[in-house]
């Protein structure tokens, strides 16, 4: 089955944006689970977005490339704009111009203050590269998407002309162990909060997620291996991967989740398609509209549970049931399924056009073509 098609990958995105939502949802209302650390479960899902994204847009890549000989990057990253910036932009600025309070700390919602320099980073997607505040806070992972967006079609041609796929899994260890290698001969590990101490520590800081990304390029090669076991697993399998990261991720949780992200790469080709169902068809709505779920269900929190406080718990859940499952599907067909598909209009225009040499002779104007 196609990526694009895939029951298992709608259930993974689906994990992944309710991983986010259960985890500041917990947050909000300051539960504590024994030992467990609950903060693990949003960077979890936030991780899982990352090898779910680069496995699909490695697809992507590849239907691309075979429409149309254009370049790559410019038609790809016009699209990948399109996707994510119109429904960010609007969340941004609809935050700003209403001041609504979108920095959540444990137990309340803080406004966050923004100047000028702050609203241009949350409105670019810049925020890790001008240490700015994400407003809202689950903006904080776009800009990574859009850094890793710059280089993943140059990692497509690279996977793509490898034989084979130990050839991926062998770059993945290498980057690994690179990140490591650089931190420890520096003395940058553990990396500091905040601002950057040295070239070094900001090389180590804006490539801390690769390693989870990579996964999903591992995914990709695999992808078309027969699957070996049975679809119904694969719930099972992901279920465990979070007891893993949770058991084992300690002070270093983001490292935990590289080998957890890896770990998913390398079996996603085992597992056979999810059966149709209730289930399956649900989590495919949840993965269409989990984008906004993922930017605005901090307004559904700070809408059903401050605002309304003063309501019966019942009434609280219920408008924030409402919001979260309405609001973002009500925007993906004003804003961004109009938008991906001009995105995909307009990155058609970037393929190459026939060429017309025109050579004049002695019986008139003779036309050549050559169409590359």
């Amino acid at each position: 089955m196609p990526a694009e098609m895939s029951f298992n990958l709608d259930f993974l995105r689906s994990a992944a944006v309710l991983l986010v939502v259960g985890f500041h949802l917990a947050k909000l209302f300051n539960w504590q689970l024994g030992k467990l650390r609950v903060t693990d479960f949003g960077l979890l899902g936030v991780m899982l977005f990352f090898v779910h994204t680069t496995l699909v847009l490695m697809f992507s890549l590849e239907r691309q490339r075979a429409r149309s000989n254009a370049p790559l990057f410019l038609p790809f990253m016009v699209r990948r704009c399109f996707r994510i910036y119109p429904l960010a932009i609007l969340v941004v600025t609809f935050v700003y111009l209403f001041r609504i309070p979108s920095d959540l700390q444990f137990g309340r919602f803080d406004l966050l203050h923004q100047n000028s320099g702050n609203l241009i980073a949350n409105l670019l997607l810049i925020q890790n590269v001008t240490l700015q505040k994400a407003n809202p806070g689950p903006l904080w992972s776009l800009p990574l998407e859009i850094q890793m967006y710059l280089v993943l079609p140059a990692l497509f041609l690279f996977a793509s002309r490898l034989k084979s796929s130990w050839g991926v899994i062998v770059f993945w260890g290498s980057a690994v162990a690179l990140w490591y290698l650089a931190g420890f001969s520096s003395g940058m590990l553990p990396l500091s909060e905040g601002g950057f101490r040295s070239p070094v520590e900001a090389l180590l800081k804006f490539t801390r997620f690769v390693p989870c990304f990579l996964p999903g390029i591992v995914a990709y090669k695999l992808w078309r291996r027969p699957r070996i076991l049975p679809g119904y697993l694969w719930p099972v399998f992901l279920l465990l991967c979070c007891a893993a990261f949770v058991l084992f991720s300690g002070s270093e949780p983001i490292q935990t989740g590289w080998f957890i992200c890896f770990g998913i790469g390398l079996a996603a080709c085992l597992f056979r398609e999810l059966r149709e169902s209730f289930l399956a068809r649900l989590v495919r709505r949840i993965a269409r509209y989990s984008y906004g779920i993922y930017l605005l269900h901090y307004f559904a929190l700070w809408l059903a549970f401050v605002v309304c406080r003063n309501l019966t718990a019942a009434l609280q859940i219920a408008i924030f049931t409402a919001t979260v499952a309405t609001l973002p599907v009500i925007l993906y067909h004003c804003v961004e399924a109009p938008l991906i598909s001009a995105g995909v209009n307009f990155s058609e225009r970037f393929k190459p056009l026939p060429i017309f040499v025109y050579a004049k002779g002695q019986g008139g104007n003779r036309g050549v073509r050559n169409c590359s």
